[in-house]
């Protein structure tokens, strides 16, 4: 079970992170808050992302990934909307700068 800890505890962090990225921006969180506001240690930080770089490019990728589910979803579960209605579904998912692109937004502008 260590490797479920671990992974865990990545996740945490990742998590952690999106949400202080999200509220603060990129430049106005250290990895020092992220560690403590994740509970985990310097060490399994380190060990998991290396740099505060690849953390953000991991937390980028997770949005990125949440976007491309929320997409399948809407065509695959709403099966009794005209396609017509899928895609206003899927332009309303990306017009909303405070969902799933608002991080994606804060590391371009």
């Amino acid at each position: 079970m260590p490797n479920l800890e671990a992974s865990f505890r990545a996740l945490r962090v990742l998590h952690t992170a999106k949400d202080l990225f999200n509220q603060y921006g990129f430049h106005k969180v250290g990895i020092d808050r992220i560690i403590a506001e994740s509970k985990v240690t310097k060490a399994t930080f380190y060990n998991h992302f290396h740099s505060k770089e690849r953390l953000i490019e991991m937390c980028l990728t997770f949005q990125k990934d949440g976007l491309k589910e929320e997409v399948f979803s809407i065509i695959h579960s709403y099966r009794e909307l005209m396609v017509f209605d899928k895609l206003r579904k899927i332009f309303y998912l990306h017009a909303n700068l405070e969902g799933l692109y608002r991080l994606p937004f804060k590391a371009i502008f």
